[in-house]
């Protein structure tokens, strides 16, 4: 969203900056001259806050930047931390008097001078001479309520939530809502890694996504891997107990002296586990900050908005002030702030509307927030006019998404509100009508393994709850074994898990449906799901929220939930929609993390299609347990049965027994590498496939592995998206033509 692309908001933007900048003037030439009040001072940090999160919100970086310089000195000086010196006042003065300025100029990168004017703020330099003469009236110090705003009602309206303790009154809508407001800082370049360095061999990639904030006071990049490597370390501990454990078991005919060893050694792992658990604790709090550096931008932003479009809107903001990661928040913003534009563009309506249905002139807009088992449930609830279920089949129909005649499920619609971008608006701008809204959400959510939940009632209004990781080196799991394997599903995307035994099941239609709240849900096995084979009976039963309501998948056992480390997956093998990454459990094992929206998607077409036909087998060869999960995993979402073996000898067995389709094999292996089982092979069958992987190889190596009759062969930090997977089909189709020209 650009705002300031949009010439209304950027009016109202400039409207509101030559007001408040003044005032910032005024503050400083006070603070040269020795006359500063406390009322000033007050005035002028509070009118700084509102700079920066309006600048913020209208994508004013530099501006954005220097409101937030502005607001922390003005505070430090209000509360005595920070002399206010005349030399001070002048630093203020100087960049108080470049603000205006910046708004005509770059949105992001500003003016020259403001720019040079914030390094001298921030160094303590003497800055160029100023004219000291006051910019406007003096400010009405008696009183430290700010100009009304007459298309929002201010926050002291609403009837706030009941709380335990007395709270001071919020602050009017007008003055920028919460004293945090935005995070300042930018994403920075991932550093050099070693890819060999706990990624296995670059199948896995190093911690993304890293930030760095003024909250921080870190380097935040160096900080994040510390954490994730932690997690990792905590999990190994876990796993050394759990293995000491089985040798007491193992040992009941023992020497004594074994026990009481396997006992100490219990006790120096609790040790090491409790020691590295603080640790990680410690480390996630440096990179917490308050929900309120992005609802904090919400005030401004409702302000802007209603002004737009006419509306009359009250806010509430209720819990705010919990702690969550970073770079969380980084991420979520986007997501968060879209939900504000979309509540009050086609939620809400205007006055007269809104009187003529019996409702008040002011609407209603909540954001509310709460941390449960390390989830951030965060929802943005309006009294607007609903989602409009009929106007909304039209607009499918019209755009062609829908065939004529057909009557779509609300939760086929739903379905298509997150994902198409439809839109039922006729009107386009730079805020709304594209469709995008509910669309930009659901990817931002997805991208960070969570869910959005939308509750709608038709001339009530709106309720869409984003829940999501609250710190992302450290996430919450469900595991689940299916299809002969492990896999991780989010926490926050299950809403439920049970006992098949405990299941309330029902045949409708010939289709298995499952007793689920107040409704029903249709039951597909997760294996038909996924594209697995079905190896075992299913025991199981988890319920995943998803864009289109939802979906209750069987599987062959639920294993617990895992606090987890998790990482997204190297370029070689990802690809696939339906795999996030995959989570370190511990002692060198992992689970590949599954997207649940594309899980339900697949689940609804897997209800509709016939059952596929036999899916390639292709053997993976690799003497790491990791590699072979990752590369299994990732095989199977792109269409492949798989069969493992940990080396070449076992891969030998196998393929002499027949029914292989391909082979993926790893260089290098203990005994017997890689280039022995390729040779042993080309000695019996000419054309059956083989892919050979390496984090090792160099060029004589790879051209060794050639001369063995290797089809293709990758790096595994090899950066081709999907690589792996379509190079298989390629392989496989291309073989099948030739077993077919010479059967001809």
């Amino acid at each position: 969203m650009d705002f300031n692309q949009d010439d209304e908001l950027q009016a109202i933007f400039r409207t509101e900056m030559e007001e408040r900048a003044p005032r910032l003037i005024q503050g400083a030439q006070a603070m040269v001259d020795g006359t500063l009040t406390a009322a000033l001072t007050e005035t002028t940090a509070r009118e700084a806050h509102t700079i920066k999160g309006t600048a913020k919100v209208m994508g004013f970086e530099l501006i954005g930047d220097v409101g937030s310089k502005l607001e922390s000195d003005w505070k430090a000086v209000q509360s005595h931390s920070l002399e206010a010196t005349a030399a001070l006042g002048r630093r203020l003065l100087a960049v108080s008097h470049l603000l205006l300025p910046a708004i005509d100029a770059d949105p992001v990168a500003g003016t020259p001078e403001l720019s040079e004017a914030l390094r001298t703020l921030i160094s303590g330099d003497e800055p160029p001479s100023v004219e000291a003469k006051p910019a406007a009236d003096p400010v009405d110090l008696p009183s430290n309520e700010p100009p009304a705003v007459a298309a929002v009602p201010p926050l002291s309206d609403v009837e706030q939530p009941a709380v335990q303790e007395p709270v001071e009154p919020p602050e009017p809508i007008a003055e920028g809502g919460p004293s945090l407001i935005v995070i300042d800082g930018t994403k920075g370049n991932h550093p050099p890694v070693n890819p060999n360095a706990g990624n296995l061999g670059g199948l896995l990639s190093t911690t993304e996504m890293f930030s760095s904030g003024e909250r921080t006071g870190v380097d935040t990049a160096k900080l994040y891997r510390l954490i994730n490597r932690v997690a990792e370390l905590r999990l190994d501990a876990e796993a050394l107990k759990s293995t000491v454990e089985s040798l007491r078991m193992a040992a009941t005919s023992s020497p004594r002296e074994v026990a009481s060893l396997a006992s100490r050694w219990e006790i120096a792992v609790d040790d090491i586990r409790g020691a590295v658990s603080e640790i990680q604790q410690q480390s996630i709090t440096l990179v917490a900050v308050p929900l309120s550096t992005v609802t904090g931008t919400v005030p401004g932003l409702v302000r802007f908005l209603a002004k737009k479009t006419g509306r009359e809107v009250r806010l509430e903001i209720v819990d705010d002030d919990i702690e969550v990661d970073l770079q969380i928040l980084e991420s979520l913003a986007d997501a968060f702030r879209n939900l504000i534009v979309n509540s009050i563009e086609h939620g809400i309506e205007n006055p007269e509307e809104r009187k003529a249905a019996g409702k008040p002139a002011t609407g209603t807009l909540a954001v509310r927030a709460t941390i449960e088992d390390g989830r951030l449930n965060l929802s943005v609830q309006d009294d607007g006019r609903g989602i409009d279920w009929p106007a909304l089949r039209q607009a499918a129909t019209a755009s062609g998404l829908i065939e004529a005649g057909v009557e779509p499920t609300e939760d086929e619609l739903r379905l298509l509100l997150f994902e198409s971008g439809i839109s039922t608006s006729p009107l386009h701008s730079e805020l709304s009508g594209s469709g995008q809204g509910f669309n930009n959400v659901a990817k931002l959510v997805r991208d960070m393994r969570g869910s959005v939940r939308l509750e709608t009632e038709p001339g009530t209004g709106t309720t869409v709850t984003i829940t999501v990781p609250a710190f992302q080196s450290l996430q919450r799991a469900v595991i689940i074994e299916a299809g002969g394997r492990r896999w991780g599903l989010a926490e926050p995307a299950v809403l439920d898990r049970f006992s098949i035994l405990d299941a309330d099941q029902i045949t409708v239609a010939g289709s298995n449906e499952l007793v689920w709240g107040d409704g029903m849900l249709p039951i597909t096995s997760f294996s038909a799901a996924a594209g697995l084979p079905e190896l075992e009976a299913d025991r199981d039963i988890v319920v995943l929220a998803t864009q289109g309501g939802p979906v209750a998948l069987s599987v062959t056992s639920v294993l617990g939930v895992r606090e987890v480390a998790t990482k997204a997956l190297g370029p070689l093998v990802s690809g696939a929609d339906m795999i996030t990454g995959a989570a370190m459990l511990g002692g060198g094992d992992l689970a590949l993390m599954l997207d649940a929206n594309a899980l339900g998607d697949s689940s609804r077409t897997s209800r509709a299609a016939p059952p596929p036909a036999q899916l390639p087998l292709v053997l993976v060869v690799d003497d790491s347990p990791g590699v072979r999960q990752i590369v299994a995993g990732a095989l199977a979402a792109g269409g492949f049965n798989t069969v493992l073996a940990e080396s070449a000898e076992e891969a030998n067995d196998i393929v002499m027994a027949g029914d292989i389709d391909a082979i993926v094999v790893d260089y290098s292996m203990p005994g017997s590498d890689g280039i022995s089982l390729v040779e042993g092979v080309r000695s019996r069958s000419a054309m059956l496939p083989i892919v050979m992987m390496s984090a090792v190889a160099d060029r004589a190596d790879q051209e060794r592995a050639k001369t063995a009759g290797v089809n293709a062969y990758f790096d595994k930090s090899d950066f081709r998206e999907g690589a792996l997977v379509s190079t298989l089909h390629s392989l496989l189709e291309g073989a099948d033509k030739d077993r077919e020209a010479k059967a001809q």
